[in-house]
């Protein structure tokens, strides 16, 4: 699948640096035909060419590529924490009531979404 971002990130990276697609291609051991293929068609290379880019422009994998930074879901990290420690504190027969309450708040929520879920929790 194109990445038409790394294609802007990497021509722009060059460019910027002088360098031609020949010099970068000899610098990563690779030809000026997979320069182009990565500038023009947005191509990905192989991971340790990836790697050797971004030790080359001093930019991550993941900026080159781009990859957004996932965001910061404390909230929900510690809204899972707190019901994930409620369940471990009920017994046998208590684990059975939540997880009854639970599939049926989650069948009333994701009514539409039937057929996608686990029927057996």
């Amino acid at each position: 699948m194109p990445n038409q971002t790394f294609a802007k990130t990497i021509k722009r990276l060059r460019t910027s640096r002088g360098l031609t697609m020949q010099e970068l291609a000899n610098m990563l051991g690779v030809t000026k035909g997979a320069v182009s293929m990565w500038e023009n068609k947005g191509v990905i290379p192989r991971r340790d060419i990836l790697i050797k880019i971004s030790q080359i422009f001093g930019i991550s994998v993941d900026d080159l590529i781009g990859n957004e930074p996932i965001e910061n879901n404390k909230d929900d990290t510690s809204r899972l924490s707190y019901i994930q420690r409620g369940l471990g504190r009920l017994d046998q027969k208590q684990l059975v009531k939540a997880e009854q309450v639970l599939k049926a708040v989650f069948d009333d929520l994701f009514e539409d979404d039937e057929g996608d879920g686990d029927d057996d929790i």
